[in-house]
């Protein structure tokens, strides 16, 4: 399933750029003449406008209008390398904004990539009525698996080279990041920890994920280098055929996101992320009995090591639930591999094999060279698994540490309606953001006794995708119910 080569393509005509809607294709036209961004099919009576090349000033996707994305669709010019401070300034002031109205509906053609390079912005603000939806052209019952490619967004922030080679800018601001899913992604990242690539709020993202190459994939949401001036609130990722959403670096921090049927991960950071996410629910399909091909569906995967030895990686999570399903056994709720550091508190994982583990990181390939443990803090994480709720390797104690740092792991029998968790200490990653957790008393994505229809999620989350979550009458019992 490799991305077409011919992705970047993109046709010339010589009309002047208009609003979708028109009887005729058009296209922008720079300074040397080549085209910028096309517009093919867009036609009055059918409402429906596909996009293909480089949006290269300032476009708003209309609601009231089908968007088809055909091959990789770029929002500005900035994935192209930089070689001087220069080249990042200029990113920036010929930066581009796409917004995209509530209840906007985008569908991928099956080499569809929609891209914002870095300097440029993304403005997709839904409502819980009005979303904004990402999807395959099939059909619109969202129900397929790697259909079209994806979401990717690339912004200036900083991150960190494998093997502990340190911050890709080096001691200056110029960084070149090779970006996963096809030579056409291009580079990202630079020396901003607040760089503002836009707002993802209320927005689905279904039926995506392409495959490049080996480890070269294109998840339903990429965030390469994003900043934490970047708003991500609201956010579901569907049926996705790789991860549900990536963080390749970068500081951007995510709230209340929804990851539904994906076949790898669904929450997987690496090379140097440092940020938070808090209220997310993870449920993988319960109707599928095997991933595809050689996909490990997890819950939440960190990495930093072996190969991917970097660390500077840095996540801290809170309210988190994981469903596992028939397609999990032999799974991880959460895989956290390596020299990073990871602190979870008030977080559910059931139904995965083990719920948690944690591995030492073999940095440097050598049996003979000391392993460096992980630094791992679990704080009120409750499992119901089908073998040890913890596993381990190598140096790790698998009584009262992870690594340095102690653990307070439940079972989710000893649970009852009245139990509150209470944390003496929520510690988030100091990104620069001032992200501070909200406090809750409870376990999981969601407050016991709240009843589906009020859930955060309700309303605008892709019908039936958590069909099966039952109302919380109790923190166990309530995800269990989900098989």
């Amino acid at each position: 399933m490799e991305l077409k080569k011919s992705y970047l393509a993109v046709a010339i005509v010589t009309a002047g750029l208009v609003g979708c809607g028109s009887d005729d294709s058009s296209s922008s036209t720079n300074s040397s003449g080549s085209s910028d961004l096309t517009f093919l099919d867009c036609n009055d009576a059918k409402d429906i406008c596909t996009l293909t090349g480089t949006i290269s000033e300032d476009f708003t996707m209309k609601s009231d209008v089908q968007y088809v994305l055909d091959g990789l669709v770029r929002v500005g010019r900035g994935n192209t390398a930089f070689t001087a401070t220069s080249d990042v300034v200029l990113a920036k002031d010929d930066g581009v904004t796409l917004t995209i109205e509530p209840g906007t509906d985008v569908r991928g053609a099956d080499d569809g990539v929609l891209i914002v390079t870095r300097g440029s912005k993304l403005m997709a603000e839904g409502t819980a009525a009005n979303p904004i939806t990402f999807s395959s052209l099939s059909d619109n019952d969202y129900d397929g698996l790697g259909e079209w490619g994806g979401v990717i967004i690339q912004g200036l922030a900083p991150q960190y080279g494998q093997g502990n080679t340190g911050a890709c800018f080096g001691t200056g601001t110029i960084c070149n990041v090779q970006g996963e899913g096809g030579t056409g992604v291009g580079f990202y990242g630079g020396n901003e920890p607040a760089d503002n690539s836009g707002v993802l709020k209320y927005v689905r993202i279904a039926e995506a994920g392409k495959v490049a190459g080996p480890n070269n994939e294109v998840n339903g949401l990429t965030l390469m280098g994003v900043g934490h001036g970047t708003t991500i609130d609201y956010v579901q990722v569907h049926n996705n055929l790789d991860d549900g959403i990536e963080w390749f670096g970068g500081t951007v921090n995510v709230t209340h996101a929804v990851l539904t049927g994906n076949d790898d991960d669904d929450i997987d950071f690496d090379t140097g992320y440092k940020g938070n996410i808090q209220f997310a629910i993870v449920r993988k399909n319960p109707d599928l009995k095997n991933p595809s091909g050689s996909n490990d569906p997890r819950g939440i995967e960190a990495n930093s090591s072996d190969n991917e030895y970097v660390p500077q990686t840095e996540g801290a999570l809170a309210n988190i639930t994981l469903v596992g399903a028939k397609v999990t056994e032999g799974q991880y709720g959460m895989r956290l591999r390596g020299s990073l550091t990871t602190r979870i508190y008030n977080t559910v994982v059931v139904n995965w094999e083990s719920c948690v583990r944690v591995d030492d990181s073999d940095h440097d390939g050598k049996s003979e060279t000391d392993k460096i443990p992980s630094d791992v803090t679990l704080v009120n994480v409750i499992g119901e698994c089908s073998e040890k709720f913890y596993t381990k390797r190598d140096a790790d104690s698998e009584v009262g540490t992870v690594g340095a740092v102690a653990i307070d792991l439940t079972d989710a029998a000893a649970m009852t309606a009245t139990t509150e968790f209470t944390v003496a200490a929520w510690e988030p990653v100091d990104n620069g953001s001032g992200f501070a957790f909200e406090n809750t008393n409870y376990a999981g994505a969601v407050a016991p006794g709240t009843a589906a229809a009020d859930a955060w999620w309700a309303g605008w989350t892709i019908p039936g995708s958590l069909d099966g979550i039952a109302d919380q009458d109790d923190a166990a019992a309530t995800f269990t119910a989900a098989q």
